[in-house]
This record gives structure tokens, C-alpha cells and sequence, in this order.
């Protein structure tokens, strides 16, 4: 999995990615040090999103940008209990990303139902 996350942060342009199902990460390139920004940054994306469901009960937003100090990142919600977020540096093209990752999701959803249907180990 990780690969296919390397490979869309290159096309991207992003420094480190996660997939996130039900507030677990089941993939992610975030290094040890980026850890603290994913975990924050996953707990004010879920706020967010469930923010805008109560104001605007009839649009579902997917999309949801945050900036913590230097760091800018980047949710979109594949899914009701699925994100895919990323970090972008702050030089990066925006557009870009949002263009590649849009074009990726259906790559991101076959990931997550991929994890979600393995044999839980005992």
C-alpha cells in the first residue's frame, strides 16, 4: 500500500499521505517526527466534516484544508468513515494536487474496501 502512496504524493506533489478508515490510519507515509500533525490534523478533518453534514444536510462536502504552522494539509473523504490526507510543502501547487488526488479516488476506495474485508487476526 505504501507504494501506491509514494507513488500518488510523486504525481502530486506531497510530502507524506495516509488512508484513514474509521479514525485508524491503514496506510501512511508520514514519518515519526510528521506523526503528531496526522493524528491532529484526522481529528479536525472528522470535526469538520461533521460540521458541515448538520449545516448543509443536502451537499456533501469531501474536501477540507488545513494549515498548522508551516504544514498544509489536505482531506478528502472518500467515503463516510474513509480519508485520504495529505501534507503538502507550502511551495507546492495546490490545484495540482487537488487534480490528482480527485483522479485517484477510485484507487484509494479499492485500497480501503480492500482492508476493511481482510480476516481480522486473531
Amino acid at each position: 500500500m505504501s507504494k501506491i502512496l509514494n507513488k500518488l504524493e510523486g504525481m502530486a506533489g506531497t510530502d507524506y499521505s495516509a488512508l484513514v478508515i474509521n479514525n485508524r490510519p491503514i496506510a501512511s507515509t508520514f514519518s515519526k517526527e510528521e506523526m503528531l500533525y496526522l493524528k491532529l490534523s484526522q481529528q479536525a478533518f472528522v470535526h469538520i466534516f461533521k460540521q458541515a453534514d448538520k449545516i448543509q444536510a443536502n451537499d456533501l462536502y469531501d474536501e477540507a484544508h488545513l494549515q498548522l504552522g508551516q504544514r498544509r494539509l489536505l482531506c478528502f473523504r472518500l467515503e463516510d468513515n474513509i480519508l485520504y490526507i495529505s501534507m503538502l510543502p507550502q511551495t507546492n501547487d495546490i490545484q495540482k494536487a487537488q487534480k490528482v488526488i480527485r483522479g485517484a479516488f477510485s484507487v484509494l476506495r479499492k485500497i480501503a474496501s480492500a482492508s476493511t474485508h481482510q480476516p481480522q487476526k486473531n
